[in-house]
Parts: C-alpha cells; sequence; structure tokens
C-alpha cells in the first residue's frame, strides 16, 4: 500500500496531464495516481476515493502544478490532520492575480479554515467515512463548498502554506465570465443545502445584482472584469433558479464512500 493517493478527475489522457508530469519530478514516491473520467466531476472524485489504496487522499486538477516537497507535506499533514487546504497561486503577473484570487490564499501562517479548493486539497478517508462523498447531483460549480460545509461542521481544515500548487484561474476575461456563470448555475441547488428558502434566494439574487459596489474595483480593468462578471453570476443564478423549481425537494443525498469489497467471491 502506498503512503498517498492523488485523484485527478479529468477527460485528457492520462500523458497530457501536466499534474502528473509535476508529481513525477517529486522526491517523495510513494504514491499512486488515480485519474478518473466519470461525469460528472464529483462522481469522479468519488470513484477515485474508492479506489485509492492509501487513506490519505489528495485531490488535484488536472492543470495543477505541485511546486517541489508537496507530496512529503501532504503525507506528513494528513498524519494528524483530517483535512487540508493548500495555498494556491494564479501563475501569471494579470489583472485575475491582484484583483481575483484572494480566496486562494490564506497567508503566510498555517491556520484552521472553513474551505478547500478541489485543486490543491487533501481530506483522510475517515472524514469522507463519516460526512459522506461528493455530492453527486452538484456536480462542477460549489461542490468543494458544499463538501466543506460538511467537512467543518465534524473537522478541522488546516491551510498549510507550504501545500504549494500553481494553478491558472482564468486565462482571459471572457473565460472568468463563462466560468463565474457556470459557477453559478448551482447556487440555488447549494442554497436549497443550506435549507435557504426559495423566496430569500430570489433576494439574495436581487440585492446581489442591484448593489453598485458588485460593478466597480478600484482599476479600470478590474472594473470591466468584475461588472460583467457581476452580470454573469445574476444569469447564471437566475438560470439555476428557473430550471429547478423543486430544489428543496430535490436535494441530492451524498454516496457513503469507502473502499469496494476485496472479496473476489460474492458468495463470500
Amino acid at each position: 500500500m502506498v503512503s498517498v493517493s492523488v485523484v485527478i478527475a479529468t477527460l485528457k489522457p492520462r500523458d497530457e496531464i501536466e499534474a502528473i508530469q509535476c508529481l513525477e519530478q517529486q522526491a517523495f514516491d510513494d504514491f499512486e495516481v488515480i485519474v478518473c473520467d466519470e461525469s460528472p466531476v464529483t462522481r469522479a472524485r468519488n470513484e477515485g476515493i474508492r479506489r485509492a489504496s492509501s487513506d490519505k487522499i489528495v485531490f488535484l486538477d488536472d492543470d495543477s502544478r505541485v511546486r517541489p516537497g508537496y507530496l512529503q507535506k501532504a503525507n506528513e499533514v494528513l498524519e494528524t490532520e483530517a483535512a487540508y487546504a493548500g495555498r494556491t497561486i494564479h501563475p501569471a503577473d494579470d489583472v485575475f492575480a491582484r484583483h481575483f484570487t484572494g480566496h486562494y490564499d490564506w497567508g503566510d501562517d498555517a491556520c484552521y479554515v472553513r474551505h478547500f479548493w478541489g485543486c490543491n486539497m487533501g481530506v483522510h478517508r475517515d472524514v469522507f467515512r463519516t460526512v459522506g462523498g461528493w455530492d453527486e447531483q452538484m456536480g462542477w460549480g460549489h461542490e468543494e463548498k458544499e463538501l466543506a460545509r460538511r467537512v467543518s461542521s465534524k473537522f478541522d481544515i488546516l491551510y498549510d502554506p507550504e501545500l504549494i500548487v500553481d494553478h491558472p484561474y482564468a486565462s482571459s476575461i471572457t473565460e472568468y465570465w463563462r466560468k463565474q456563470y457556470k459557477l453559478e448555475t448551482k447556487s440555488p441547488y447549494y442554497w436549497s443545502k443550506c435549507n435557504i428558502s426559495r423566496a430569500d434566494q430570489l433576494k439574495n439574487i436581487s440585492c446581489e445584482a442591484f448593489d453598485p459596489l458588485n460593478y466597480i474595483r478600484i482599476t479600470p480593468t478590474a472594473t470591466v472584469v468584475e461588472a460583467g462578471s457581476t452580470v454573469a453570476k445574476t444569469a447564471g443564478r437566475l438560470r439555476g433558479f428557473l430550471s429547478h423549481p423543486q430544489q428543496e425537494a430535490d436535494r441530492g443525498e451524498v454516496p457513503e464512500i469507502d473502499r469496494p469489497s476485496q472479496s473476489a467471491d460474492p458468495s463470500e
């Protein structure tokens, strides 16, 4: 059995996955990489957990580029911690790095937080045994926030600034807007899981859309990005709200997670 299992959900061929290329350059070699191509991403990650031979499970995106020493540090952290969030860096000096990726970085000191991101996180198997797996009905869009909410209700999530991953947040302004739109189509479903009523959801959408502060930043370029993002978010939320009028009754149950049976004979 290896010390660390790395789960990557992707549709790319294995030899085109940047994350694997970086992992193979690590001095620490007691790990396995599990590539899952199921859809949605949450189902793929659950399948990765089931296939993992280690109880220390690291999640990366296919374009996550881990820094030297990452796996050794992850192995050490998951010896004592239930879950971790690493430090994620957008590898470009652009408007996103300067204004839109602050949520990726909690500073230079380790601390306990309430969120993690799928491009750079680790969770011990015992956590999934307690809170269940990724919500497969949600798919991509707030799935990390939904899982972190359940995890943080039972366990601590450690932010460790030494667990560094370079991961592009967006390559262009239009890509960022499309990403925000797609993300926010899942907001009403997430809000329903937080027991927020349909009336309050609509109120939240309206308040965010009509708040002038959601359209301005300190530079002209950032203001354009922010204004377009607010429009995209509002459109996504409205689509999610109108597409699923029965969301309060349709909240998905999270699957129980454990390794598949090792028995070759079903009758045993």
